[in-house]
C-alpha cells in the first residue's frame, strides 16, 4: 500500500511504499494536516502547503485539534470501504481538500445559505437530536451524522439549491461539483461497507476512536 503526502505547488502526492492496505490512509498526508489544521483555526482559504513533514506527536501540552482526528477518520472510512480514487491523482487531491475545507466551511462559516443546509440536512435526519449534533459537529468536527445527513440532502436537493452554496463553496475555493462529488464518495462508502457486512457509522467510530482529539464522547 502507498501513503499520500502533499506537495507545494506541484503533484500533490508522493508516493511511498506500505506493505497492506488497511486504514493507511488515516495517515496519509497527516503531516498536512497537523501543520495547516490547529484548534479553532481551521483552513479557510487554499493553503500554501508546506515541504512533506513525518507524522508527529503534538509536543507536550499542546492537545491536537479534534478536528484533525475528524478528517482523518473520514479518510479511514473511505479507505476502508475502498471508494477513494487512485492516489496520486488530480481526484485524489480535490477529495482530500474538500474533507478538509467543507468541514472548516460548516463549522466556521456564517453564510446563511451554508448554515440553513446543515440545518435543515441535519434535522431531516436526526430529529430531537438536531441540537446535540450540531453542536458536536461545531466542536469536534466531522461525524457519521453529519456526514450522511449532508449525503442525504445534498444528493436529493435540485441544482438550484446547491447552487445557493456557491459563494460559502468559493471562499474556500470548492465548486459544487467539489461538493456533490464528496457527498457521492461518502454514499458509494456506506453502500461499499454495507456490502461487506460493515456499517459506515460503526467504522467512522472505530477510526475516530484512536485518531487525534479523540475524547471518548458520542460521535
Amino acid at each position: 500500500m502507498r501513503l499520500w503526502h502533499l506537495y507545494p505547488e506541484g503533484p500533490v502526492f508522493q508516493i511511498a511504499p506500505r506493505p497492506a492496505r488497511g486504514c493507511s490512509l488515516a495517515f496519509l498526508g497527516m503531516g498536512m494536516l497537523v501543520l495547516h489544521v490547529t484548534t479553532g483555526n481551521l483552513p479557510i482559504t487554499p493553503p500554501a502547503f508546506a515541504s512533506p513533514i513525518p507524522i508527529q506527536t503534538p509536543r507536550s501540552g499542546n492537545a491536537p485539534s479534534p478536528h484533525v482526528g475528524a478528517a482523518m477518520a473520514v479518510l479511514a472510512t473511505l479507505e476502508q470501504a475502498r471508494v477513494l480514487p487512485p492516489e496520486g491523482t488530480t481526484e485524489a487531491n480535490r477529495i482530500i481538500k474538500s474533507v478538509i475545507q467543507l468541514q472548516a466551511l460548516f463549522t466556521k462559516n456564517t453564510d446563511p445559505s451554508v448554515q440553513e443546509f446543515m440545518q435543515r440536512a441535519v434535522a431531516h435526519t436526526q430529529k430531537d437530536e438536531t441540537e446535540r449534533v450540531l453542536a458536536q459537529f461545531h466542536s469536534s468536527g466531522w461525524t457519521p451524522d453529519v456526514l450522511e445527513a449532508l449525503a442525504d440532502t445534498a444528493l436529493q436537493s435540485p441544482p438550484e439549491a446547491l447552487h445557493r452554496l456557491e459563494p460559502g463553496l468559493r471562499s474556500v475555493n470548492l465548486s459544487v461539483d467539489d461538493f456533490r462529488s464528496f457527498m457521492q464518495l461518502v454514499r458509494d462508502g456506506e453502500q461499499a461497507l454495507t456490502e461487506i457486512g460493515k456499517n459506515f457509522h460503526d467504522v467512522f467510530i472505530s477510526h475516530r476512536k484512536i485518531m487525534p482529539g479523540a475524547t471518548g464522547g458520542k460521535f
